[in-house]
């Protein structure tokens, strides 16, 4: 999900900088700057069908209100010129927020902002876009068909209503806390950090840590399911009469369940064992409890 040229150029200008003034200095360019304008700002609710943040530095928040608008607020403890301040474009039916104006340097030091959006509460969006690179972002109450959401540094919780066919989370080094109502395909990623997720209807979850416990919370197990931990455990939460196949994998650990299991091998199965879990951890413990 990440993309790779940012990237590359955020860090190799965050690691010049600090090498030589201590602080972090970035500079984002991006197309059709000309067509953005500067500052907070209001947008009928029925014309926006997507959302689209590119957020540098500073915590990012999503909401309802009751309003039938789409309202972006910056908050910054410094005066911002107008180059500083939110860029905002309806581009379409996809409202695109970023962070500044394209080209423009900021020390993270000397300025931090953060960014709080409202949405209508009965907005249901095509897209869900976020890509931040320092800064927790919380997205409450949001119903979209599919989620995209990209973090370099810092915890990302989502809570997911209605029905959405995919939610796509990566994060480098934070915690990731997923709240899914109904969704065919739930995918997270964190290189550093725990991540959490609930879902009540899933058709196939994904997981993976590197650094960092895993815990999945199912109301209804997942046809498909994969959680891989390189150093962390692995805890799976699931009702006591559910049908489940685990295949369990644990180069250094244990592995425990409260609920009485069918062993066959490395797999345990349950009911009728109809769904399918694949469970890895490298180093660290895998446990299946009722709830």
């Amino acid at each position: 999900m990440k993309n790779p040229v940012k990237y590359a150029i955020f860090m190799t200008l965050a690691i010049i900088t600090i090498c030589f003034t201590g602080c972090v200095v970035s500079s984002n360019t991006y197309k059709n700057a000309d067509k953005y304008s500067a500052g907070n700002a209001d947008f009928e609710g029925g014309k926006v069908k997507s959302l689209d943040i590119n957020w540098n530095a500073g915590n990012v928040k999503v909401t309802r209100h009751d309003l039938d608008t789409v309202v972006v607020t910056e908050t910054s403890d410094k005066d911002l010129k107008e180059a500083q301040e939110v860029h905002t474009w309806l581009d379409g039916n996809v409202l695109r927020i970023q962070y500044c104006k394209s080209g423009e340097s900021f020390i993270f030091k000397k300025i931090e902002k953060d960014l709080e959006i409202k949405i209508p509460k009965d907005m249901e969006l095509e897209d869900f876009h976020y890509d931040g690179a320092s800064g927790n972002c919380s997205f409450q109450d949001i119903s979209a068909d599919t989620f995209d959401i990209d973090s370099s540094s810092g915890d990302v919780t989502l809570k997911q209503k209605g029905e959405s066919s995919s939610i796509d989370v990566d994060v480098s080094s934070g915690k990731i806390d997923v709240t899914a109502e109904t969704v065919d395909k739930l995918d997270v990623d964190s290189s550093s950090g725990k991540i959490k997720v609930t879902a009540e209807n899933a058709k196939k979850v994904e997981a993976d840590a590197s650094s960092g416990n895993i815990e999945l919370h199912f109301a209804n197990v997942p046809s498909d399911t994969e959680a891989d931990a390189s150093s962390g455990d692995i805890t799976i939460y699931v009702p006591e009469d559910s049908d489940f196949t685990a295949d369990v994998d644990t180069s250094s650990g244990d592995f425990d369940s409260d609920i009485a299991l069918t062993k066959d091998g490395s797999k345990y199965i349950n009911g009728d064992g109809s769904n399918d879990m694949d469970l890895n951890t490298s180093s660290g413990d895998i446990e299946i409890k009722a709830e």
